[in-house]
């Protein structure tokens, strides 16, 4: 009878910890996912701040954060996380050189087991310097001719 309790109490036992192993995971959550600067002028720096949380019962932990060119910087503040604790990530992009729409991705790997890969967007337009400087120009006033 007291072999079929200690049964009885293991079986218990392991299905807690088994249970309580499945559940206890990280989860990474970043709002937004998505960032669009609109219009700048060429050569021009954009920041934004990504904040990711760990929204999980266990630690979560940044193990890379990358960009998809040299002309945007990927900065984790921290690496890991406690539960409910969170981060900025701040991306940079650099303008220089570049013309046109822009699609920039940023990837963060983590060991959430559900979300272990993310990925970020950063999209907008950079005008070029000449075409801004002449847009510029024929919007004032003194460019007007009135007939």
């Amino acid at each position: 009878m007291n072999s079929n309790k200690t049964k009885i109490f293991s079986f218990f036992l392991f299905a807690f910890v088994f249970a309580s192993l499945v559940f206890a995971q990280p989860k990474a959550v970043i709002h937004p996912m998505a960032y669009d600067f609109g219009d700048i002028v060429q050569d021009s720096v954009v920041t934004k701040i990504f904040v990711i949380k760990n929204q999980g019962s266990e630690m979560l932990k940044i193990n890379e954060v990358k960009a998809s060119c040299g002309c945007t910087a990927v900065v984790a503040g921290k690496n890991e996380l406690m539960p409910n604790e969170s981060t900025d990530i701040k991306v940079s992009f650099n303008s220089e050189g570049k013309a046109g729409k822009q699609n920039k991705i940023i990837t963060i790997e983590t060991n959430d087991p559900k979300n272990s890969t993310i990925k970020l967007s950063l999209t907008g337009n950079v005008i070029k310097k000449e075409s801004s400087f002449n847009q510029i120009e024929k919007s004032k006033p003194e460019n007007f001719k009135i007939n």
